[in-house]
């Protein structure tokens, strides 16, 4: 059965959904609509979206749907998985730096003054009862470590469920393959950027089945009162992580968890590595001068280093 794919912009990023050609059209609906129920859902850039009503009444136990429910549920886990560093409580520190808008809207460059919260809270904080959630007062979420790749996850598990074929969906880099196997691999390209999918410096590998995530601070930057930002912060300073690392890959068995491993090594630097290895993740990183490392899993499965 021959395979065929689209894509479109959703959440402030492209979507990218390749499968088998007489399905498409209608794994293309299933997807945006899951897509569109979570940017009303836990967007932090509309200030109609669930999330954003939460935030007027933090401090108190509020009903929230079920899929705001798993979403923070999910961000809680990756927090805890990082031993903190996936914060989802660092929304405050990400409107101070500029980033208070979808992507495209923030200014390139802003001489406009920074003034970092005092950070009071953290995730550890965030109470989730039955179908209740409650924030620390004044704390803004932020879902973007793990937000796009649970939207990834929910779209696959859409499409085997009503459909019950093998497709691949891509939500700003977090890759998931529905649980059916795929009969034959996709080719799957990894870059610092959207942009660079499209150039010569990509690098390539096969999948069947599983998730594969790429965070990278080449991806999202700005200047503003004269220094570079850029949107994956370290809790433990306040400030943008500032690695050896601009890029790194994870393979997993769900988006949420390759991303996870992917953004967790950004934040942690030079113990990323050993940190991979201990949690047997298949991972790629990247240098700032273009040196990559991977890990032995990764050379199990995708083959030796490969710029």
């Amino acid at each position: 059965m021959s395979r065929t794919a689209t894509s479109w912009r959703a959440l402030g990023t492209y979507v990218y959904l390749c499968g088998d050609a007489d399905t498409l059209v209608d794994a293309t609906r299933i997807a945006a609509d899951v897509l569109e129920t979570v940017d009303k859902t836990y967007s932090r850039f509309r200030s109609d979206s669930e999330l954003m009503t939460l935030h007027r009444r933090s401090g108190e136990d509020v009903p929230v749907s079920p899929l705001l429910h798993a979403a923070v549920r999910v961000a809680l886990e990756a927090a805890e998985e990082s031993e903190g560093l996936l914060d989802p409580t660092m929304g405050s520190q990400l409107v101070a730096a500029g980033y208070d808008r979808t992507f495209t809207r923030v200014p390139t460059t802003s001489s406009a003054a920074v003034d970092l919260p005092v950070r009071t809270s953290s995730w550890r904080a965030v109470v989730l009862g039955e179908g209740t959630l409650r924030l620390p007062a004044r704390t803004l979420l932020d879902l973007g470590a793990t937000g796009k790749a649970f939207a990834a996850d929910l779209i696959a598990a859409s499409l085997e469920a009503e459909l019950g074929r093998a497709f691949l969906v891509s939500v700003g880099g977090d890759l998931r393959i529905t649980a059916a196997r795929a009969a034959a691999p996709y080719a799957v390209a990894v870059a610092d950027t959207e942009a660079g999918l499209s150039g010569d410096q990509v690098y390539r590998i096969s999948l069947t089945q599983g998730a594969l995530a790429t965070s990278s601070i080449a991806a999202r930057q700005w200047h503003r009162d004269g220094r570079r930002w850029h949107h994956i912060i370290d809790p433990r300073t306040g400030e943008p992580a500032a690695g050896p690392w601009r890029t790194v890959t994870a393979y997993g068995h769900t988006a949420v968890g390759a991303n996870t491993a992917s953004t967790t090594a950004l934040i942690l630097g030079k113990a990323a590595l050993g940190w991979l290895v201990q949690r047997s993740v298949a991972a790629r990183l990247v240098s700032h001068d273009g040196v990559v490392t991977t890990t032995p899993l990764w050379d199990k499965a995708f083959g030796q280093v490969a710029a």
